[in-house]
């Protein structure tokens, strides 16, 4: 018996001292999460048999009292990677502990576009931001019945007036989501007229004065020139485009060379002293003889005579200036032949 006793005695020494030698590795998995969703963190401290206690600190404030057990779920409310401690209590009084960053992901769906003008393409840019994480999938849907696009940038016209509403779905490659929608305003193009001072051909060296009328906010003439009119000097394709609210129209012209140089008759002059188109131009004038000049302005009164004009006439009245706008004028050469129509002041 005493032989029995002291086996058993030498060999719970034994397991206490082989017990006490091992060490508790304390470790822990943790699933991806995204922000809002639940984390599942699961111990894997070895060796598990050894384990009184475990205790988590889940909050980062140093202190292990959020979570006790092997399986804990934990909603993280930052993205970015979240310190998480576990604190390992051994069945021989030790304790351990490890930190570990556990990675929360996020996705944040944004998106601009350009003016809604119906019957133009309308550009649609995608903001969208992802968080620890990078954006895998985008869908957009415009609202008009038409089929959902994947690309990134798309572009989309509408062929209808209205309101449309945009959807840009996001989703991330752990899997996130988020949608965000939009409310894009199509309108129809600004509608707009042309007005040419006189005749749309050109004598050499003349100038036509072009002028949108309609509703609408500015005119770009050609690309480069700002204003409600534009001035041609010269025969070409010219092309002017109206906005409104971002909508816009566009027209094309043509100025063509006068067919005919039996009557070079200026229909704008610009008598500023700026050295170019000060006078009112009579051209090939040797060709076709004296002719006589007399100008009225919109109320018939005349405002300049002159029975043998020189192409000096310069805009002025009794020696005063007069003020931009129409003026109507009749000439008549020696050979009999008599031209009528309107000459424009522009100061």
């Amino acid at each position: 018996m005493k032989r029995l006793q002291k086996f058993f005695l030498l060999t719970g020494i034994a397991w206490l001292l082989a017990f006490q030698a091992s060490a508790i590795v304390p470790d822990f998995t943790f699933t991806t999460g995204c922000l809002g969703t639940p984390t599942i963190l699961t111990s894997t401290t070895t060796p598990s048999d050894s384990v009184l206690a475990l205790l988590w600190d889940l909050d980062m404030d140093g202190l292990f009292d959020d979570g006790v057990g092997k399986t804990v779920i934990w909603t993280f409310n930052a993205v970015g990677n979240n310190p998480v401690g576990l604190q390992v209590v051994a069945l021989n009084g030790n304790i351990e502990a490890i930190y570990k960053n556990v990675p929360v992901s996020g996705v944040q769906a944004s998106f601009s576009f350009s003016a809604g003008c119906m019957g133009q393409p309308i550009l649609f840019t995608d903001l969208s931001t992802a968080f620890s994480d990078s954006i895998l999938l985008r869908t957009w849907n415009f609202g008009d019945g038409s089929p959902s696009v994947e690309t990134k940038n798309p572009q989309h016209t509408y062929t209808q007036e209205g309101t449309f509403i945009v959807s840009l779905i996001v989703a991330s490659e752990l899997g996130c989501p988020d949608t965000l929608r939009n409310e894009i305003v199509m309108q129809l193009p600004p509608v707009f007229s042309l007005i040419f001072t006189g005749d749309t051909a050109a004598f050499f060296n003349d100038t036509i004065l072009v002028e949108v009328t309609g509703s609408y906010d500015s005119a770009v003439w050609n690309g480069t020139v700002s204003g409600d009119y534009f001035v041609v000097v010269k025969a070409g394709s010219y092309d002017v485009s109206v906005y409104r609210d971002g909508c816009f129209s566009s027209q094309t012209f043509i100025i063509r060379n006068h067919p005919t140089a039996d009557a070079g008759i200026m229909t704008l002059f610009t008598p500023n002293g700026d050295g170019f188109n000060d006078f009112w131009v009579i051209k090939d004038m040797e060709t076709l003889g004296t002719c006589s000049v007399r100008i009225f302005n919109s109320w018939g009164s005349q405002v300049y005579e002159n029975a043998d004009y020189q192409n000096t006439w310069d805009g002025r009245s009794n020696n005063a200036e007069l003020p931009s706008g129409p003026y109507y004028y009749v000439v008549q050469f020696a050979n009999g032949q008599v031209y009528k129509g309107t000459v424009n002041i522009l100061r």
